[in-house]
């Protein structure tokens, strides 16, 4: 559950993210909310995975997060702007079910 989810989220941001970097609109409220949303989520993503599968994935995914980020990846992508903001609450629901996988790892619980 950790993994799968962890995986998606940061996906999500990536995607939200470099949508937000080259898109220039007038929605300025969804930009903000996307990206509120998606940085919020990546910071959740990076702590609960780092505890849950360890630093190399997460690190690595990170990385890559921040490279797309800053590439020509969200001019391809164009179409899905306005699909930004459910995007980046897609990642922050991602973000929770990761700490949700972490905290039943604390209890001992099984993580399904």
């Amino acid at each position: 559950m950790i993994l799968g989810a962890f995986i998606i989220g940061m996906a999500l941001c990536a995607v939200t993210l470099s949508l937000i970097h080259t898109e220039d609109s007038s929605d300025k409220f969804g930009s903000a909310v996307a990206m509120f949303a998606a940085w919020c989520a990546f910071g959740m993503l990076l702590m609960g995975g780092t505890w849950g599968i360890g630093i190399v994935i997460p690190g690595l995914l990170a990385a890559l997060v921040l490279m797309i980020r800053t590439t020509k990846f969200g001019e391809m992508i164009t179409p899905l702007a306005p699909y930004k903001m459910p995007f980046g609450i897609g990642a922050l629901v991602c973000s929770v079910l990761v700490w949700l996988g972490v905290l039943n790892m604390m209890e001992g619980l099984p993580n399904g």
